[in-house]
């Protein structure tokens, strides 16, 4: 193996790729690999990188989707083999004893990172004509958090970019660059500070840093600008919530907030669709951290009330174009993106990333202010987030008396103060369709009054039946199963062909099959405490009792073999609750079973797809009338065989996948109702298992036929058929 791994991410970068390759294969010190990364690079780097492999062993190459510089450095940092790790861009060049001073110098501290002083060239690569080198404050060995003072600095480059260093491999281990944002090494430099003991500073000018008029930090305001104030956010919480040293906070605070408000000014001049959803998040963001700027002592009163005024105020929207407009209007409980989980809100964020990549639709979202999911928010800047701020005392009792006048006046005010705060932002907005997801329908019943039924959408992911009220604020209804969609029409006047089907989805790319994925399914369970040779059931989702969860438990406690396992995932309602009564009687039932049964809690949904990929059957035994069940889309997408009971839209879902469906013997709704002549589902569910366990070519059946069947439940088709929709809207 070799000593360091220099990584070079390539990206149109042909006439310069030559002179940074040469600089670093003349290295005197040569115990080193080279990993070029071609992102898709539509010159002809790729067969320039190709050409450098093939004349020198040291080389490697990587050919992957253009996904932009962190994409790029986090592939190399995955096929990295060295001890130690080092970042080169590739239109800049190093002298030829970058490396072997580097190293020398982290080998003699003992240090974690070594850095040294930057050279800026021409953009021909000859020296300016009056030098400027930016150089570490002080040569010689420091503590790593003692250098997160010099972010602030003069020669603050030095610190806080990812090239004129070299990493110890260990620090890489939890730690990636964040992917679709720029400004992506101020993302992580805290951290990588923070995590080193010592770092070895160097005053030579080792690295030469190439001054191009094309570059990304010399380009004009774009949505891109704001993800600097997204990783000084960052830098704020980390230090927060480290409890760090309150001037070092206080620093961070002034350059974040002050980098912010100077976008502002020319976020208005430049204003486009991504620049309004980018500064919207950058907003929330902002917001979150507005109670630590009151005590900060870097900021001057005129900065703070200036802080207070931009980060509440309504900010402006871009004129209407061609690209249809709509609005998507969430229950109040959990965020977007899905960071807290929710299907509804996760089917949202199916919508933003798709919208990513099609830009199809103009698309707005109002849901409620948190602060993980606004920093999340930085990924989206087809997306545009309106974050509902918790509305405090003074704002709750103005809406209190604002809804008792309005009652008194007969005028349609909703008693949660949450649906009256965004309806300024909805009327600027001028959207073609406003989609109420779920939820209360009726809460809706203002921004309804305002637009007219014309422009609203109920979004059904339940069980939902009209009124003359509901009919008169929805022209029309989206619904996520035709068991949905005929409950909804036995009690409406909508026409027919007003009630459009819009399957759930899920990500088939992340939900997939992966057989080489043995390693991964065998820590996993270890992690779990299940042996290889178990049989492990899986359940998924909320853990309620119209989930039938416990008829789940029953089951595994009539089923005497011991390899039979149980795993269930999930709490009562997503991250937003870890426990119930209910969750503590069901783990209290499970005792009998010992390790038996394990209970993971709220996993989060990009974690989702090794569990089931490790379990060798997945049970949903709904004693309600199930809508639809993303969850067994996510089952099947996985090559995991499903069980469950033939509730609601489920065998819908279900068909052509070769899913067991088991009758209930009860129905629950809002307490269970005895179904006569009907064989115990507990009995059903241990007999189903049992005969799964001694199948396994059935299994490999239905794993197949699951793994076709969720395709068609793929998030590209979800995001084309509501766009499609939209676009019928706007006519």
């Amino acid at each position: 193996m070799p000593r360091i791994s220099v990584i070079v991410p390539v990206y149109k970068v042909e006439q310069f790729l030559p002179a940074c390759v040469q600089s670093i294969l003349g290295q005197t010190f040569a115990d080193f690999e080279l990993i070029l990364v071609d992102d898709g690079s539509p010159d002809g780097c790729g067969a320039l990188c190709d050409a450098y492999a093939g004349q020198d062993g040291r080389v490697r190459v990587i050919h992957q989707k253009n996904g932009g510089l962190s994409a790029a450095r986090n592939s190399g940092i995955a096929a990295a083999t060295g001890e130690f790790l080092a970042f080169v861009d590739a239109d800049d060049i190093v002298a030829p004893d970058y490396l072997e001073q580097l190293y020398c110098a982290l080998c003699a501290s003992g240090a974690d990172m070594a850095l040294c002083a930057v050279e800026d060239v021409n953009e021909d690569g000859t020296p300016l004509e009056h030098p400027e080198i930016t150089a570490p404050a002080a040569a010689g060995s420091f503590s790593g958090k003692a250098l997160l003072a010099e972010f602030f600095g003069p020669n603050a480059t030095c610190y806080t970019v990812a090239w004129n260093k070299l990493y110890k491999r260990s620090l890489w281990e939890q730690l990636r660059y964040p992917e679709g944002l720029i400004h992506e090494d101020d993302a992580v430099a805290h951290r990588l500070f923070a995590a080193c003991e010592t770092v070895a500073c160097l005053s030579a000018p080792l690295y030469r840093y190439r001054l191009r008029q094309g570059s990304i930090c010399r380009s004009g305001i774009s949505p891109g600008s704001f993800d600097g104030v997204t990783a000084h956010a960052d830098w704020c919480r980390f230090f927060r919530d480290q409890g760090m040293d309150k001037t070092l906070l206080d620093k961070a605070l002034a350059a974040c907030f002050r980098r912010y408000l100077a976008l502002c000014a020319g976020a208005k001049k430049e204003l486009t669709w991504p620049i309004a959803a980018r500064w919207h998040g950058a907003q929330a963001e902002l917001r979150c951290l507005l109670p630590l700027v009151k005590g900060c002592g870097a900021l001057s009163l005129t900065e703070k009330l200036s802080c207070l005024r931009w980060c509440t105020r309504p900010l402006p929207l871009p004129e209407r174009g061609e690209t249809p407009r709509t609005a998507l209007l969430l229950p109040p409980e959990l965020p977007v993106p899905a960071v807290k989980g929710g299907a509804v809100e996760t089917l949202a964020t199916h919508l933003m990333e798709e919208n990513q990549i099609e830009q199809q639709l103009e698309l707005a979202f109002v849901c409620r202010l948190d602060e993980e999911a606004a920093a999340a928010s930085a990924r989206f800047s087809q997306s545009l987030i309106f974050f509902v701020p918790p509305a405090g005392r003074v704002r709750s009792l103005v809406h209190r008396v604002r809804y008792r006048l309005a009652k008194l006046a007969k005028r349609p005010v909703y008693w949660q103060e949450y649906q009256h705060y965004p309806l300024p932002f909805l009327k600027r907005l001028n959207a073609d369709l406003y989609s109420v997801e779920g939820g209360q329908l009726d809460a809706w019943q203002q921004t309804a009054t305002c637009f007219g039924a014309k422009k609203m959408a109920a979004h059904l992911h339940g069980v939902a039946y009209s009124s003359p009220a509901l009919d008169a604020q929805f022209g029309r209804v989206l619904a996520i199963s035709d068991y949905v969609r005929r409950a909804w029409l036995s009690s409406s006047a909508l026409p027919a062909d007003r009630a459009v089907l819009l399957p759930n989805c899920v990500d088939t790319g992340r939900f997939c099959p992966a057989p080489a994925a043995e390693n991964e399914r065998a820590e996993l369970r270890s992690r779990l405490g299940l042996a290889e040779q178990d049989f492990v059931v899986l359940f998924c989702g909320r853990v309620c009792e119209e989930k039938g969860i416990h008829r789940l438990v029953q089951a595994m406690r009539q089923i005497q073999d011991p390899a039979v396992k149980l795993a269930v995932i999930g709490s009562p309602f997503f991250a937003g609750q870890a426990d119930s009564p209910f969750f503590a009687e069901l783990r209290k039932q499970a005792e009998a079973l010992g390790e038996r049964i394990v209970f993971t809690g709220f996993v989060p949904n990009e974690q989702l797809p090794a569990y089931y990929r490790m379990a060798d059957a997945a049970c949903f035994p709904a004693l309600w009338e199930e809508p639809a069940g993303i969850t067994a889309i996510e089952a099947m997408a996985c090559g995991c065989p499903v069980i469950a009971t033939d509730s609601g839209g489920m065998p819908e879902y279900l068909e052509g996948s070769g899913a067991v469906l088991l009758r209930r013997d009860e129905i629950w709704d809002g307490e269970c109702t005895p179904v006569p002549g009907v064989p115990e589902l507990s009995g059903q569910i241990a007999e189903a298992i049992l005969a799964l366990k001694d199948r396994p070519a059935r299994r490999t059946e239905m794993a197949a036929a699951g793994v076709r069947r969720a395709q068609d439940f793929s998030r590209q088709s979800y995001y084309r058929t509501f766009a499609g929709f939209a676009r019928r809207m706007r006519r």
